[in-house]
């Protein structure tokens, strides 16, 4: 009986290949597990026009400029410690 060796060395070399491709595959997707993935695309016009006329009303709130009264109002609260920031009406000015 005969055994032909190159045959037998091609498929071992051939399987020794393939483990390693598949190795590093199974590394490659251990890796890629390991992170969050973002995706960024750009906004429907609807969305755009909602973002600009949020942007549209700060800018408003922002240009004007408050009377002497009201500034000094608020120098003596925060001067007594008084002063708190109202979450909902910030929220209102600029949702609505």
């Amino acid at each position: 009986m005969k055994i032909v060796s190159n045959n037998v060395y091609s498929y071992y070399t051939a399987q020794k290949e393939n483990a390693k491709l598949q190795a590093a595959e199974k590394e490659q997707r251990k890796i890629n597990k390991n992170f969050d993935k973002i995706v960024l695309h750009s906004s429907s016009d609807s969305n755009d026009k909602f973002v600009s006329d949020i942007a549209g009303k700060i800018s408003n709130e922002v240009r004007k400029s408050p009377s002497a009264e009201q500034l000094a109002q608020l120098q003596k609260k925060v001067e007594e410690g008084t002063y708190q920031i109202d979450l909902d009406a910030i929220v209102r000015k600029i949702l609505f």
